[in-house]
């Protein structure tokens, strides 16, 4: 066990060059992920009983087999983020919000090799053998390092004391040029990074000084006696005010969704123009009004409010407000329907529609969290597990291909934006490539509905751009080694093969 807490480390992070060096993500992510969970089960600091770790766990499987599936950025960033909060929890296990594993995985990075060092020593039995090293590069280790990070700076920024040390930058430019003959940066780098990775989960501890919010509250709300201050009990003053804002608010915003629901619902006529205050400015507004809406709910009901006997009125109040809000919501939804049905599908557009789902799950919550008298830390928890979901959820799909075959099939329906469509990844190439019949189509009739279109990329030049997009993969898809396969680039360079020749 000492031998392989030592080179288990050492072991990962040349694997870890193996995998990733001059590779593009696939096969290698899911490997990856197998050994580094396998590394930490190994370990011991995989528990099967903790559910965030298995939660995390899963996540980190699935999106990884996802990245092999799709090679999508949305699968990278899901694989990413599950990684960083099972490091938060393998550091703090006993943490219970999600929001949490953030700052506990930081801290665990930072602090790494330092605990991987104490950890060697104490399980080798020599804990003065460590303390001798410790004190030597504190005294002696540091001090030099620091002393040629200074003389490097002001070497390089004084010719003067640059020439007083001898040429040092020359010497160590010459020095480098020599050690790069030897070792790609590269690969250096990606070492290092991988060796940190590992000894993260290995050894990696939290602080819980360093979390977020604090976790001392519990899920259940108590109420919290206080002593007579002779002063008269404002808790009645507080739900007067809750009741004549809650009333006045319901009112400004049944008139708001009122007026919604007839003329974006049932009656939306489009202009012809960009819908940008529709949709852009007012979406976002939209949204930003229903998060003050909630806090304005929690705001009244974050105490005492909760147990008041003739609470009755003001939580009617709150049931309507949060109802109206998750009208609201699909308002939102239903802009945001109009605007992709006008003007095509966007990363921004799905965005929306993953953000509304987590809010009417935010609303659905407050909602419990009011009538049964829950915590802020319930909140908390529940909405940061649906928030984690969704992104896994969002992993599952190839964004880019759904995006470039929704948008080319309805490109002579809606605007066909040919600055942000060649911008997709490779697995969106063959549905990009169009004929120059099929490209005479898409410019008659995006310049017959839209006068602004020739402000925009020709349609000739963007026919080129997405050409030389498909050559250049078809030629360089033979030289992708199999640790950075995955089977939408291979599916793309088939159908893409397939049409230079036909007669195969």
């Amino acid at each position: 066990m000492k031998k392989y807490f030592l080179i288990s480390p050492i072991v990962f992070a040349l694997i870890f060059v193996f995998l990733f060096k001059g590779q593009q993500a696939g096969l290698n992510v899911f490997l990856f992920n197998l050994l580094l969970l396998g590394g930490i089960y190994w370990s011991g600091r995989l528990i099967k009983q903790n559910r965030f770790q298995l939660l995390f766990s899963s996540g980190a499987l699935l999106s990884a087999i996802m990245v092999v599936v799709h090679g999508s950025t949305m699968a990278m960033a899901a694989n990413i983020f599950s990684l960083i909060l099972l490091l938060g929890f393998v550091a703090a296990t006993d943490m219970k919000l999600l929001i949490n594993g953030f700052t506990a995985s930081v801290f665990a990075l930072i602090t790494a090799p330092y605990q991987y060092f104490k950890d060697f020593t104490e399980l080798t039995g020599q804990k003065s053998s460590g303390r001798k090293l410790l004190r030597f590069i504190l005294v002696i280790i540091a001090p030099i390092v620091a002393l040629l990070i200074f003389t490097t700076l002001y070497a390089s920024a004084s010719p003067y004391f640059n020439k007083l040390t001898g040429g040092l930058i020359e010497r160590l430019a010459d020095f480098f040029e020599v050690l790069m003959r030897f070792i790609s940066p590269a690969a250096f780098w990606l070492f290092i990074a991988g060796f940190l990775i590992f000894i993260a989960f290995l050894s990696g501890k939290s602080n819980r000084f360093l979390l977020l919010f604090s976790e001392k509250a519990g899920m259940q709300l108590f109420r919290t006696r206080q002593l007579f201050s002779g002063r008269m009990n404002s808790l009645k003053t507080e739900y007067r005010s809750g009741v004549v804002m809650l009333v006045l608010l319901n009112l400004l915003l049944a008139v708001m969704n009122g007026l919604d629901i007839y003329n974006v619902w049932f009656f939306f006529e489009w202009n012809g123009l960009y819908l940008k205050q529709f949709v852009h400015e007012g979406t976002w507004l939209l949204i930003f009004s229903i998060i003050i809406s909630i806090f304005i709910v929690l705001y009244y009901f974050r105490a005492n409010l909760n147990f008041y006997p003739k609470r009755g009125l003001l939580l009617n109040l709150a049931m309507i407000w949060m109802v109206q809000n998750a009208i609201l919501v699909i308002s939102v939804g239903v802009r945001n329907m109009w605007y992709i049905h006008h003007f095509n599908l966007a990363y921004k557009r799905i965005g929306v529609y993953a953000f509304l789902l987590l809010t009417l799950f935010g609303i659905a919550t407050v909602i419990f969290k009011i009538r049964q008298r829950k915590t802020h830390q319930y909140l908390f928890h529940y909405n940061g597990i649906a928030a984690y979901v969704i992104l896994i959820g969002l992993g599952f799909f190839n964004w880019d291909k759904i995006i470039a075959s929704f948008n080319v099939q309805r490109s002579e329906k809606a605007f066909f934006h040919p600055e942000f469509m060649i911008t997709l990844n490779s697995s969106a190439l063959p549905a990009l490539k169009r004929s120059t019949e099929q490209i005479d189509k898409i410019r008659v009739a995006q310049e017959g509905k839209f006068d602004y279109y020739r402000e925009y990329m020709a349609l000739d030049y963007y026919k080129e751009k997405v050409e030389e997009r498909c050559a250049d993969f078809t030629k360089g898809y033979n030289q992708i080694s199999w640790q950075g396969w995955n089977y939408a680039d291979y599916q793309a360079y088939k159908s893409l093969k397939a049409r230079d020749n036909p007669e195969n």
